[in-house]
């Protein structure tokens, strides 16, 4: 008796195991600093999501999309997890986010000797403004026809721009404008400055498709045990590591 006892209580803790070590299909973007296999634990966002789901028993399995299709996979059921995205109305239809893990202070760049201070969307009528392509930066923003945009598919193009003065500003996340400035620009560097006010500031979250029975258990899981990350001071080692 005891002998099937122990066995009933030892397959009762693999099966456990083996639902808490569930494969986890997740995407994202190429996105430096946040999402990239060139830099440490593949950037920013994935050692934070990576650990996260660790601790909540997963085994994360990631993959790269571009944005469209990364995006569009996980609002059909492709991938039970989006990696790094921001909230939007229009996203909130099919998907179901997290606790932000980040903040997105989006910034205006102009060349370092530059007269142009920013206060409200008026002072960016009739100014050349460098966007990048499907950036969801600030919907009044996207949406105000007075402001006008020219996209680019990298901030390097941009950044080349406002420096031969081909366009006033370039819109950038400020994590990922430091990171493009010293890794491709650290020469140049003394020719731009931040305007001291940001345009906005998004949280970043996973998100997961709402017709996934599985996605609000998922959510939940990576909730706590991104309290748990920085309660432990873990959530702000990472961070550091990437200080630019």
């Amino acid at each position: 008796m005891k002998n099937i006892v122990f066995f009933l209580v030892s397959l009762l803790m693999l099966t456990t195991t083996q639902i808490k070590a569930q494969e986890l299909s997740i995407v994202a973007n190429i996105w430096p600093p946040y999402v990239d296999k060139a830099l440490p634990g593949n950037g920013l966002a994935v050692m934070i999501v990576r650990e996260a789901m660790k601790r909540a028993g997963y085994t994360p399995k990631g993959r790269l999309e571009k944005w469209e299709r990364a995006l569009q996979g996980s609002e059909l059921g492709a991938y039970e997890v989006v990696a790094a995205i921001w909230k939007t109305k229009a996203r909130e239809e099919k998907l179901l986010f997290s606790d932000p893990y980040l903040r997105n202070n989006i910034v205006l760049i102009a060349q370092s000797d530059s007269k142009i201070e920013y206060n409200n969307y008026s002072d960016l009528y009739g100014l050349l403004i460098g966007v990048l392509k499907d950036y969801a930066y600030d919907e009044k923003f996207n949406n105000d026809p007075k402001i006008l945009k020219l996209e680019a598919n990298r901030l390097t193009q941009n950044l080349l721009a406002v420096q031969n003065g081909s366009i006033d500003l370039a819109v950038a996340d400020k994590r990922l404008a430091l990171y493009e400035l010293k890794t491709y620009m650290g020469n140049n560097r003394q020719y731009f400055r931040f305007l001291a006010k940001p345009l906005a500031s998004r949280e970043l979250y996973i998100a997961a498709p709402k017709d996934n029975p599985n996605s609000k258990t998922i959510i939940a899981n990576f909730n706590k045990a991104l309290a748990s990350m920085k309660k432990d001071g873990t959530y702000q080692k990472i961070i550091d590591e990437y200080t630019f």
